[in-house]
Formats: C-alpha cells, sequence, structure tokens
C-alpha cells in the first residue's frame, strides 16, 4: 500500500548492525522492512552466502560475553556450554536466534538488493530494489550493511604467474594444500589464513608485513582478554586514556614480551593507535620457524616476489589480507564521505544534511561493534521519536549533529585506510550513551501511527 509505505523506516543489511538497530525498532514501534540482498540474515557471519567472509577456520576474536548484545547474554537460550571464542557457526545461530526471539522475522526481506537509494523531498527516500520495476519509498533510510564489501587490492610492478586471491575469497585450508603460499597483511584474517598456511603443507608460509604489528593474547592469565579489558577499565575509568593505554601496553610486554622478541618487526606506534590483532599463534609460528616474516612487497617477478629488503622468494598463491574500501555501492559517495575519504557523519550515525539519513555499525572498533550498532540504534530510534513528539530535543539533537558532523577522533590512529573508521570502544560507546541521554522524552515514547493504514501493516508483521 503505497500510504502504509510512506510512513516506513527502512535498515540496509540483516548482519549484526541491522538486526540490533531492527530489534530496537521492533521495540518503541517504528514501522520498517529489513532489506538483505543475501537469502540469508547474518552478514559477514553467514559462510554460506556471498555477503559472508568468514572461513571454516574462523572464530570470534573478542571474548564472547563482550561481543554479544547486553540484553540477549549467551546463556540465554543458548548451548549448555559456551566456549569463550565460539565459533563463525555459533555466531550465526545466536544472531538468528536473536532475530526469531526479538520479533525481528516477520520485518526481514531476503533477496532484497538495493541498487540505489535517492533522496526526495519532507526527507524522504527512493529505494530501487533490483528485480522491482517501481522504486520503494521510505520516511528514512538507515544504512547497516556493514563495510566489508569492496576488497581494496593493492597493485604492484611486474607479473605473478602464479595465483592471487583476496581473503574475501578465501574459505577452507584445502585451497592452500601443497602450495607455496604467502599471506599480505597482518590483520586479524591474514594471521587467521597464514596460521592455517603453515599447517596446510610441508612448505613454510610466508607473511608480508609493511610495519610491525602489537599481536595480542585471546587470554591474560588465564581470563579472556576483552573480559580483563572491560573490567579493567570500569576500575579506571577516571583515568586519561593515555595513562590506561601505557598501563596495557606495560603489561602485554611484561607478561608477552615485544614482537622483536619473536623475531616480528617492532611496532613504531603505541598499542592503542591501531586496530588489534588478536592472535596467540602468529608469535609462536614465527619463533618456531613455521612462519616467515617479511616486508613489505616491492614487485612481482614471475612467480618470485622481491620484498621491500631485495630479499625474493617464489609462491604458488598469494592471499591479499589487505583489507576493504569504504564503500557504499548503492549511495552516492558525497552524502557519506568528505573529499579526505572520512564519514562526514555526527558520530559515523547521523547526517547533517539529510535529517532521515542514518548509519549503523559504520566503525572499527577495538570492541564489539554489535554493541555499538545497538547504541546506535537507540539514538536512530530517540532521534525518530523525538521529530515526531518531542520538537525541542529533536531541534537540540540536529542542531548538534550539523555543528559536529565529521569532527576528527581525538585520539590519533596510523594513517592508513584500514583506519579511517578507528575509534577507541570504550570511549565512543560512553559518547554514544551520553547522546542517547539527550532524549528525555523520546525515550519514553513509541511510534503513533497516524494513519489506519499504517497501524493495519505493522499489525500484519506481527501476525
Amino acid at each position: 500500500m503505497a500510504a502504509a509505505q510512506l510512513e516506513k523506516y527502512c535498515i540496509i543489511g540483516a548482519g549484526a548492525s541491522g538486526i540490533a538497530v531492527a530489534k530496537i525498532f521492533v521495540e518503541r514501534g517504528i514501522p520498517f522492512d529489513l532489506l538483505e540482498r543475501a537469502p540469508d540474515l547474518g552478514g559477514l557471519w553467514n559462510i554460506g552466502t556471498a555477503s559472508g567472509i568468514v572461513y571454516e577456520s574462523a572464530h570470534l576474536i573478542s571474548a564472547v560475553t563482550t561481543t554479544v548484545f547486553e540484553d540477549f547474554g549467551v546463556s540465554t537460550d543458548g548451548p549448555s556450554t559456551v566456549v569463550d571464542y565460539p565459533s563463525h557457526a555459533w555466531m550465526l545461530d545466536y544472531l538468528r536466534r536473536y532475530a526469531a526471539i526479538f520479533g525481528i522475522l516477520p520485518h526481514l526481506k531476503t533477496g532484497a538488493d538495493v541498487e540505489k537509494m535517492t533522496p526526495l523531498d519532507a526527507g524522504r527516500w527512493q529505494v530501487q530494489i533490483a528485480g522491482e520495476r517501481a522504486p520503494r519509498v521510505y520516511s528514512g533510510v538507515v544504512v547497516a550493511n556493514g563495510h566489508h564489501d569492496k576488497p581494496r587490492l593493492p597493485s604492484y610492478s611486474g607479473r605473478f604467474a602464479g595465483e592471487i586471491m583476496h581473503s574475501r575469497d578465501y574459505k577452507s585450508q584445502r585451497q592452500l594444500r601443497d602450495k607455496r603460499v604467502l599471506v599480505v597483511g597482518a590483520g586479524n584474517s591474514g594471521c587467521d589464513i597464514a596460521k592455517d598456511a603453515a599447517f596446510a603443507s610441508g612448505a613454510v608460509a610466508t607473511l608480508s608485513m609493511r610495519r610491525g604489528t602489537w599481536f595480542v593474547p585471546k587470554f591474560i592469565l588465564g581470563f579472556p582478554t576483552g573480559d580483563v579489558l572491560a573490567n579493567v577499565e570500569w576500575l579506571l575509568t577516571p583515568l586519561p586514556r593515555i595513562v590506561k593505554t601505557y598501563l596495557f601496553q606495560a603489561t602485554l610486554w611484561a607478561l608477552q614480551g615485544p614482537p622483536s622478541r619473536y623475531k616480528l618487526p617492532a611496532p613504531t606506534h603505541r598499542i592503542d593507535q591501531a586496530h588489534p590483532t588478536m592472535s596467540d599463534d602468529i608469535p609462536r609460528l614465527a619463533s618456531h620457524g613455521r612462519i616467515v616474516v617479511k616486508p613489505a612487497i616491492d614487485r612481482f617477478d614471475g612467480h618470485d616476489v622481491v620484498f621491500a629488503d631485495g630479499t625474493r622468494a617464489a609462491f604458488d598463491l598469494i592471499v591479499m589480507a589487505t583489507g576493504y574500501e569504504l564503500a557504499i555501492r548503492f549511495l552516492d559517495r558525497a552524502h557519506y564521505l568528505g573529499p579526505d575519504g572520512l564519514p562526514r557523519l555526527f558520530l559515523n550515525t547521523a547526517h547533517p544534511e539529510h535529517d532521515s539519513l542514518y548509519f549503523a555499525g559504520l566503525i572499527q572498533a577495538n570492541g564489539s561493534i554489535w554493541r555499538l550498532a545497538a547504541l546506535q540504534g537507540r539514538i536512530i530510534a530517540n532521534a525518530i521519536l523525538a521529530r515526531q513528539s518531542a520538537r525541542e530535543e529533536w531541534d537540540t539533537f540536529r542542531a548538534r549533529v550539523v555543528a559536529e558532523a565529521g569532527r576528527p577522533s581525538p585520539l590519533t590512529f596510523v594513517a592508513s585506510d584500514r583506519h579511517k573508521l578507528e575509534a577507541n570502544y570504550f570511549d565512543y560507546a560512553r559518547t554514544l550513551k551520553r547522546v542517547a541521554a539527550i532524549f528525555k522524552v523520546a525515550r519514553t515514547k513509541r511510534f503513533a501511527a497516524e494513519r489506519p493504514a499504517i497501524a493495519d501493516d505493522i499489525r500484519q508483521a506481527a501476525e
């Protein structure tokens, strides 16, 4: 029904971020469609869809207790035994149970591939879905499709005679068997794949690193690192961020020693200035000689790769674990990025010109993106309801969005494309909570359906 459609909101992406926002919209009575281009929900955690970027050996890199949604803990309706770092299959099952229990599934439309979204008058958005003749019109849009879609592939001079793949296309250790493998990039995926390669055949795996990296163990004194950090963060709340950083770095140094002790390049940045690589394996495998660490690639020469230090080695397969470009294929780049390639948004959530355009999960942090997306969703829902029934709060919020959109982080991160979305989890979460709290009236409201057709539409979706 066209009338009902005008009053609906649209959430694009049924991964963890989209599901987080959808749950809050259900609670607040905001009518919406949850559009997912894949045939199933789960986003990057669903190995069975084109959206999934996990692989058979993938496990959570942050502690499960500090990653999953706060309103649905790991002991709720779940397996009797939950490990600290569960597999991708467990995480997908968790998302499915969450969506079912909190009434999200009636709003989910799979196979809905958004090709283009365009602003209209009165804050509305036109959304064109592949295969649908007429575009849909929504009162507002929440873009929650993540930032792991378009692989970043560096180019080098020369020609490589073997096979090159991006980590997005890596699914199984079987792809590495009996091959001389070079993995480019020491992020979490790159290190997982390098570990797989080290045991996939008799050949020694090679890891190319442009810069030194802090390898953070998954356990500290037998406890999951994320749990330890969360408790220490709470205890040290009054201290400045720089003091907390040096305390953590000193503790890691005392317990594990510097990376150079494991024949790994020394980082030139503080531990909080780059996205952490959670790995107990790479230092151990490097010190055992199962992984050889090389600097950046200089050029290709047949099957040989020549590195920046002048050394060369022959390979059959190169896996580019080089991350993803910040690109939303269905939205004009000027709507969310500035000339410097950084988001020109308020807290990576609200748009300064389009007051009905929001984003969730467009952030990279040293903690749970799921929980950050839920906090973003709380702000978005409050803003929608303030616009409807608490105009003073709406005006205050919008003034802040316009004034602070695109404001750089007070923290300094490594200057690379990978860190354009980086934030400190604890500081960013506290800021989101403070912004959500400015809605004194709106946060107690539910969406008021002004037209009978809308009420019918909501009721049908809930049945």
